[in-house]
């Protein structure tokens, strides 16, 4: 059964599969590790925040796009 990260970041998975890029390419263009980056896709791991937007510009897709999940952090206190 999926949960509701593999949901949101299928967004990004289907992306770069449209693309018609592997995840072994990705990496290698951003100098970036193949388990790091199977990480974030399934959702196991996120991207610290340069990586966030070379991800972005990389599928020419906005962060919030990619990352559902990640855009919808909501603070515990009001700032």
């Amino acid at each position: 059964m999926s949960t509701l990260i593999d949901l949101r970041r299928e967004r990004f998975r289907s992306l770069r599969q449209e693309k018609g890029i592997t995840q072994r390419k990705v990496c290698i263009d951003l100098d970036i590790s193949e388990s790091h980056y199977r990480n974030i896709e399934s959702g196991r791991g996120n991207p610290d925040a340069e990586l966030l937007f070379r991800l972005a510009v990389y599928f020419d897709a906005s962060a919030e796009f990619l990352f559902p999940d990640l855009s919808e952090i909501k603070l515990s206190r009001p700032v």
